[in-house]
């Protein structure tokens, strides 16, 4: 009968915590988008550059800008959310620093405040820089 009632609980463990997994908002983006190409043309305030990886959110557009910075084959991105709303992202820059700038166009509604930082993949992992603000 305890050996019962253990396996029960062990099972039940494992049910809430896939479920938490799954459910939870920082298990994974709800929008993922793939940067294209671009020629930069952005208005951005809050253009934040880091040796690996530049980002920017221009207000007046929605438009997520990303550029890699550095020419080694890993990916960098501009991850997202809505402080105001449901959506969070990323847009994901697979088209290397030879591309310089890459966009990706959203709709955000106006008025909202969007939480973003940049990315960059190692051989190490994904690393990320501080989240900025800027309203939309």
């Amino acid at each position: 009968m305890r050996k019962r009632i253990v396996a029960l609980l062990g099972a039940l463990s494992l049910a809430l915590t896939v479920a938490l997994g799954i459910a939870s908002p920082a298990a994974a983006a709800d929008e993922i988008n793939y940067a294209v190409d671009a020629d930069w043309n952005g208005d951005c305030t809050d253009r934040r550059y880091l040796p690996q990886v530049d980002g920017c959110v221009e207000p007046n557009g929605d438009i997520l800008w990303v550029k890699d910075n550095v020419a080694n084959g890993y990916a960098v991105k501009l991850r997202w959310f809505d402080e105001d709303g449901d959506r969070s992202g990323e847009c994901i820059d697979t088209l290397g620093q030879a591309k310089a700038w890459t966009v990706c166009n959203k709709d955000f509604p106006e008025g909202h405040d969007i939480m973003w930082s940049v990315g960059w993949n190692s051989a190490n992992g994904w690393n990320y820089s501080d989240w900025w603000r800027t309203r939309v």
